[in-house]
């Protein structure tokens, strides 16, 4: 893991090379200057020597050459024995003899030249008349390159074993050079040769090694302070980093190594840190967010985005509410957050952002909503028992008067069949036979109408047990059927019956339906009254969503106190009718077997009664689906 400690460290090892490289170019560009500097010396003391020879040698040309006195370190020139006046003598008779300028040049030079500490010189020429004075290499390069146009030739060169700074310039014809080189074919403005100035270095050598040593000194000093403030700048900042490498280690302690999603959100709502957990939670990186930091916005479920962004803003504002919102995470999962967050501040107090967490509570989502349904499941498991016990009780009731209503009317035709069974065992005894077909009629009838009571309580049992499958009914066509099974009975009362043409086909059990409508024509045929002009109506209207059924009459009425009385078990409005007053109750246990309901609607006595009822059974495979 590269740490700031590591950085400083290398970026203070490379700071140290490349101050040790400044150095030590320094220090050669500067051993590079001294040393050309002692070079220019020599060069300039080589062109001063050269200078002062120029000099005594063109006063010597021109006046044409000096007399010394002949001896043997000076003997006549055999060069110049061409020259008249080559040898003189003084009024005293003293010999002298003429020295050309060369010739005096030459003597200075071999002079010095016992001297080997003085500056050497040589007067050389491509075509020298005394041949000692011949060029070396060196010179006959120089001299070639004067040819060419070159005015200064100077190099180092080495001469015996000693190092020299040699410089040469071209010699230009004059007119008093002609009086000895004429008959070299030389003119005025020629170049007829040089003359070289050599310079001994060494003894600068040792103002350039006190130099250099200087140099090397405050190169070193340099050298040092430097790596020393490089040292102490690495420990200082390597401190700093150790403390800040501890900070934020425990920062990211507490920031990195969490399950929820932390970031930062500055002002200007870049994320300023987004912890690493956030890729777990919504399926982005951090690095994602840095570069764009819209990208929480369509995270954002976009049904809870509104929401959230008023949130943000009031954040912002200073009033930040916790909120819990969905996110999308990229494979489509959707997950829900609790999303805390509070304004921090700059150590100055000014406002430095939105510091968020962001919790997934989607399990505990979950929970509630499993809690929540499993509520709703029981709430309905207890509405349901409680619609149950409220059945059973009515069931309960219903079952208590059913009881004493059986027990109250089989008792009656019970008593009469036992009051005359007898009278007729007294007759007998008595021996009076006359009435015995009376009273025999009378206990026929009695058990007839327990026979009847006895049918109609086993048919009302039936019901919701015995079920033919549903098919689908016409009712028209079955109102014409039940219409011309009591066709005798309407006849007979002179009921005039309307039917409605467009009734619907619903789904049921035909026969049960019959009996259904069968008993309400019934129940309107017997209660007629005395209407001197009966009418009954089957028809429909709307309801609440189905088809409610219509039988309407224009008889007895019934009045409001009565509307559900006579849907009771053997309940009937005028005791002295026909029937056994169990067929309301079994028309209406159909019909909500069905569904549907059976109710009656009457503004009360005289004013005719509509009986009203709806089917809403499914088709069986609406059922099935069911």
């Amino acid at each position: 893991m590269v740490t700031q400690i590591s950085t400083i460290r290398r970026f203070s090892l490379m700071l140290a090379l490349l101050w040790s490289a400044g150095i030590a170019v320094s220090f050669a560009w500067f051993y590079k200057h001294e040393q050309g500097t002692v070079l220019e010396i020599a060069r300039a003391e080589a062109r001063a020597t050269y200078e002062k020879d120029s000099l005594y040698r063109r006063w010597a040309t021109k006046h044409g050459g000096v007399y010394v006195a002949v001896s043997p370190l000076n003997p006549p020139n055999p060069n110049l024995a061409h020259i008249s006046e080559r040898d003189i003598a003084t009024p005293s008779g003293r010999a002298l003899t003429l020295v050309n300028p060369a010739y005096m040049t030459r003597q200075v030079f071999e002079l010095a030249d016992s001297q080997n500490h003085l500056v050497r010189g040589h007067i050389t020429s491509l075509k020298p008349i005394r041949p000692e004075n011949a060029p070396d290499p060196w010179e006959a390069r120089a001299l070639q390159k004067f040819e060419q146009g070159a005015r200064e030739v100077s190099e180092v060169q080495m001469m015996n074993g000693r190092r020299y700074m040699r410089l040469m310039r071209p010699f230009v014809t004059e007119e008093g050079c002609l009086k000895c080189h004429a008959d070299q074919g030389y003119k005025v403005g020629d170049i007829r040769g040089g003359i070289s100035a050599s310079v001994p270095i060494e003894s600068h050598d040792g103002a350039f090694s006190s130099v250099i040593t200087g140099g090397v000194a405050s190169h070193a000093i340099l050298w040092f302070l430097g790596i020393g403030m490089i040292g102490t700048g690495s420990r200082v900042l390597t401190r700093s980093a150790r403390v800040l490498e501890k900070s934020e280690e425990r920062y990211r302690t507490v920031a990195d190594y969490t399950d929820d999603w932390e970031y930062w959100q500055a002002p200007d709502r870049t994320f300023m840190y987004v912890s690493p957990s956030c890729k777990q939670l919504c399926g982005y990186g951090h690095e994602a967010f840095y570069a764009d930091h819209t990208l929480i916005e369509r995270v954002i479920h976009p049904d809870d985005l509104a929401a959230y962004l008023d949130h943000e803003h009031a954040s912002f504002e200073g009033n930040p509410k916790p909120i819990d919102f969905r996110i999308v995470r990229p494979d489509g999962e959707v997950r829900w957050i609790s999303h805390i967050c509070r304004v921090v501040y700059t150590k100055d107090g000014a406002e430095n952002g939105v510091r968020a967490s962001n919790r997934d509570i989607t399990d505990r989502k979950r929970a509630d909503e499993t809690l929540r349904e499993q509520a709703l499941l029981l709430e309905s498991e207890v509405r349901e028992r409680k619609e149950r016990e409220l059945e059973l009780e009515a069931k309960n009731a219903e079952l208590e008067r059913f009881t004493y209503t059986v027990s109250h009317d089989l008792k009656s035709p019970l008593i009469t069949i036992k009051g005359f069974a007898g009278a007729v065992i007294k007759d007998l005894q008595n021996g009076q036979s006359q009435r015995f077909e009376g009273d025999v009629r009378r206990i026929m009838a009695a058990a007839d109408k327990m026979t009847a009571l006895l049918d109609d309580l086993l048919e009302l049992s039936r019901v919701g047990r015995i079920v033919n499958p549903p098919t689908l009914i016409d009712m028209n066509a079955l109102a014409h059927e039940v219409l011309a099974q009591l066709a005798g009975p309407l006849e007979q009362r002179g009921v005039e019956v309307l039917l409605q043409q467009d009734l619907p086909t619903v789904w049921g059990d035909q026969r049960r339906i019959c009996e259904v409508l069968q008993n309400l024509l019934e129940n309107a045929i017997k209660y007629a009254g005395e209407q001197p002009h009966p009418c009954i109506e089957v028809g429909k209207r709307d309801g609440d969503g189905s088809t409610v059924f219509t039988v309407r009459d224009n008889g007895m009425g019934v009045a409001q106190q009565y509307h559900e009385t006579i849907f009771g078990l053997f309940n009937k409005l005028d005791a002295r009718s026909e029937g056994t007053g169990i067929g309301l109750a079994l028309a209406r246990r159909i019909v909500e077997f069905h569904g549907g309901k059976l109710w009656v609607e009457s503004d009360g006595a005289g004013q005719g009664s509509t009986f009203c009822f709806t089917l809403n059974m499914m088709p069986p495979a609406a059922a099935t689906e069911s």
